[in-house]
């Protein structure tokens, strides 16, 4: 794995923008490094995506200079394993519901002291033909990230104690699920929905860690950065569908 320059910029207090990749194309994770996007959102949950099909978009993203992040299917050790063996520089996890789940996750992600992760000379590590394996250790425990999102209603009542928890990097927002698990299903903006996201910003704030939430089309990254989110993310299908509906309609 390389240096992560995502972690850099966060901690510098910068903010960052991330592209959403849900299909197996390595010429968009090329796209997202060359635009100046800063990390990928590899949806791995939610499409087509195998492990072999990450792989070519994490080395695809490595060669543009763009931090690679999975979004795994759920947080299962195992699984994360096979992930972040192939490269990616973290992960992202889905339904968070509390601050022992967030400790699985980390676990997962990381290697002892931090964590339970599993040893082996994989492509994470170049194959055992770089560091050696006690320097790749502490790189990796350094360098990896873990990103919870927060979509329920028990993830916005225990967001301070999700945070809190060593290892966590931050948190995403998913209004979309967190305004279905509410009862709203589709009305993100419902007074209900932006109470429950304004609790976890007031979390995220106390913790002195960052956000990032999902801009759909339409809106404007701003309004986010403005609310106290660290990063935005905007999917690849949704700024090809807004551009496509834009162009049509100007025939």
């Amino acid at each position: 794995m390389k240096k992560n320059s995502l972690k850099e910029k966060l901690a510098a207090g910068k903010r960052a923008a991330g592209l959403g990749i849900p299909a197996p194309l390595p010429a968009l994770a090329e796209i997202a490094g060359l635009a100046g996007f800063d990390f990928l959102f590899i949806d791995a949950e939610h499409g087509p995506l195998s492990e072999g099909d990450c792989q070519a978009l994490v080395t695809a993203a490595e060669l543009r200079g763009v931090t690679p992040l999975i979004r795994v299917r759920e947080n299962e050790p195992s699984l994360i394993l096979r992930y972040m063996d192939i490269g990616a520089a973290g992960v992202i996890v889905p339904g968070v519901r509390n601050g022992r789940e967030a400790e699985r996750a980390v676990a997962a992600v990381k290697y002892y002291p931090e964590g339970r992760r599993g040893l082996n000379a994989t492509r994470a590590c170049d194959y055992g033909l770089g560091l050696s394996m006690k320097e790749y250790v502490e790189f990796a425990n350094r360098e990896t990230m873990v990103w919870p999102i927060i979509e329920n209603a028990e993830g916005v009542k225990r967001a301070a104690e999700i945070l809190a928890v060593k290892g966590v990097d931050g948190v995403i927002i998913g209004t979309g699920d967190l305004a279905q698990d509410l009862g709203f299903p589709g009305e993100a903006g419902r007074p209900e929905v932006q109470a429950a996201v304004a609790e976890v910003m007031a979390a995220v704030r106390a913790s002195g860690k960052p956000a990032a939430s999902v801009v759909r089309p339409g809106e404007e990254p701003e309004k986010y950065f403005r609310e106290g989110c660290q990063m935005v993310i905007v999917f690849a299908y949704g700024m090809l569908a807004q551009a496509a509906r834009s162009f049509t309609a100007s025939i």
